[in-house]
């Protein structure tokens, strides 16, 4: 009996040990497959979430279309919001490559132990500058032009000269260099007389001896120190002043260039009367993925004044169509990539030196190029990449609103004529620094120069915009049952479907509308309302049939004779607030009847 019990305390001691040796592997096994599942959401939720780095925010004025294109304001917003970060950590170069990392373009993602790190230093450039001190300076990029491209041939013994201008101000070292590098690397040294870099007073140590033992080895770049911060405009007539090469070529300090970009540039600004700027492709500000953006857009403005991307217009493409490898016009340009005969860019005055830091050089210099005669357009075998940023980690000296409306105030008041009126009465904060603008010499350089109108550039230059005008009504549509025709809120400028909105008061443009004589009812940011496959929607304008209505005294029809309408008869607000819009047969419905409430437009 004892002999069996012992047998049996044996069995036993070893049935736990082989009980716990599983429950430690499982417990092993269960963490592991924790581990994977969350690196594999955290992955999804890279790809699928564009705020990339936690806390990071964009706001409503960006967003995804549906070619795959982000599509940006340009109005930034200045300052942290995060907490105040060492001296130490400011002024650290933490570049340090790892082999392979964003070689072709590709993402790059970061391990969680870095995400902290990652989040904490976003405010410094608005960018992932963890990743961006793991690519290499000298990372390859695919050749993302078209094939009508490729097949260009240019004669490079005849092509005009280069100066590469970049500014920067507290730029990061790593993005700084691989845009430095891009530029060497993809250049053919005949056509480069110089890369000047112009420091607009920045702060961070490495940008001192460190960049300057940097690139001391390369004899065609060139850095000048600003020893006061000027901003944008002033550093860049820096750097256009000390250039030797037949054509300027400005470039932000956040760029790649890819193959081939210079010689369709150089070939454009040869001819002295035109400004020309890169098809922009996208970097991403988390990832650094070089991403290849649409084929055709061109730069417009909202009607207080963002830069926009929009949709070029019929003729645009059809010309596209027929010669892909064609520069084509636009109205007005991104501002930081573009490259221009330095005759012509004195010629017409260079930049005006009253507009400090930031903000608004872009139209100025549009505007007074297409009403001074000369052209601005895109050419799309010349591709830049660009990483696009939400908010501006620079300070801007008496703040961020202080200096966006002076300069705002300068470009209205020298070039918009009449059109100045209407900004003026939209946008009482600006406005009120109007008259403390010293505008004279540039009023007087345009006098000189012979410029024509806002008005002619309106009509024969962007004739697809949304201002209103003499032939159009401008004011408010009102339902019978107390809502308004206007966009969502939630989603300026990105279209959708159309539901009734609140009224705003007649100062407030959100709630206006233009009618034109074709019928188009069009709003701010080139939308346009849309005959859909049930529900009427807001839509990108494109000269369709479908966006054509009339109006029969207090109805609003279709071209077919549809009557636009509210949804009512599932909506609990009476006023029809929120409810969809759509398009029947006509009838006494109160849904049905809009009344005209015109707001002067100046």
């Amino acid at each position: 009996m004892r002999l069996r019990f012992e047998h049996w305390s044996l069995l036993c001691r070893g049935r736990r040990k082989k009980i716990i040796a599983l429950i430690i592997v499982l417990i092993f096994l269960i963490n592991a497959m924790f581990y994977v599942a969350m690196t594999l959401f955290e992955r999804v939720h890279k790809r699928h979430n564009w705020n990339g780095i936690p806390g990071k925010q964009y706001d409503n004025n960006s967003y995804l279309d549906k070619n795959g294109m982000r599509v940006i304001v340009g109005h930034y917003i200045g300052g942290s919001s995060g907490r105040k970060l060492p001296e130490d950590v400011i002024n650290a170069n933490l570049y340090s490559p790892v082999p392979m990392a964003g070689e072709g373009g590709r993402p790059v993602e970061i391990y969680q132990r870095e995400l902290i790190t990652a989040k904490e230093h976003f405010s410094l450039h608005y960018y992932n500058i963890v990743v961006s001190d793991k690519i290499s300076i000298n990372r390859s990029l695919p050749d993302v032009r078209s094939k009508s491209c490729k097949d260009v041939k240019y004669d490079i013994d005849n092509l005009p000269t280069a100066t590469v201008i970049i500014v920067f101000h507290n730029e990061a070292w790593s993005t700084l260099m691989r845009t430095v590098m891009s530029v060497i690397r993809r250049s053919r040294d005949s056509l480069v007389k110089q890369i000047i870099l112009v420091d607009d007073a920045s702060e961070r140590a490495y940008l001192g001896k460190e960049l300057e033992d940097a690139i001391i080895d390369f004899k065609q770049v060139h850095l000048l120190r600003n020893p006061k911060r000027t901003g944008l405009v002033g550093a860049r007539l820096l750097g256009a002043k000390a250039a030797s090469g037949d054509v300027l070529v400005f470039l932000d300090a956040h760029c790649e260039v890819t193959e081939g970009w210079l010689e369709p540039l150089l070939e454009r600004a040869g001819s002295d009367d035109v400004f020309v700027c890169p098809h922009i492709d996208l970097i991403s500000e988390d990832t650094f993925a070089y991403t290849k953006s649409v084929d055709a857009h061109w730069g417009a403005f909202s009607w207080r004044l963002h830069f926009r991307w929009l949709a070029p217009s019929k003729e645009v493409m059809d010309a596209k169509l027929k010669d892909p490898a064609k520069p084509y016009p636009t109205p007005t340009m991104a501002g930081g990539l573009f490259a221009v005969r330095k005759s012509l860019f004195w010629r017409l005055g260079g930049y005006d030196e009253g507009m400090v830091i930031w903000g608004s050089e872009n139209l100025e210099l549009s505007w007074r190029a297409w009403q001074c005669g000369a052209r601005v357009e895109i050419t799309s075998c010349s591709r830049v990449g660009h990483i696009f940023r939400k908010h501006s980690p620079y300070s801007y000296p008496g703040g961020v609103q202080r200096v966006l409306n002076n300069n705002l105030a300068r470009v209205v008041s020298v070039w918009m004529d009449e059109y100045a009126d209407f900004f003026y009465k939209f946008n009482p904060h600006v406005a009120a620094v109007r008259d403390d603008r010293r505008v004279a010499a540039r009023v007087e350089l345009r006098k000189n120069l012979g410029c024509k109108s806002f008005k002619w550039y309106l009509d024969n230059i962007w004739p697809q915009h949304f201002f209103p005008s003499e032939d159009r009504w401008f004011g408010r549509i009102k339902n019978d049952l107390g809502a308004c025709l206007a966009p969502n809120a939630s989603v300026p400028g990105v279209g959708g479907a159309a539901s009734a909105q609140p009224c705003h008061p007649d100062d407030q443009l959100e709630g206006l509308v233009v009618f034109t004589p074709k019928g188009s009812i069009m709003v701010d940011v080139g939308l346009c309302l849309e005959k859909g496959n049930g529900r009427v929607v807001w839509r990108f304008c494109n000269e369709n049939h479908r966006q054509y209505w009339e109006q029969k005294g207090p109805r609003i029809k279709t071209l077919t004779g549809l009557c636009l309408t509210l949804v009512t008869n599932k909506h609990p607000d009476p006023s029809g607030i929120g409810a969809p819009l759509t398009t029947v047969r006509c009838s006494d419905d109160p849904a049905q009847i809009w009344h005209f409430e015109r707001v002067p437009w100046r």
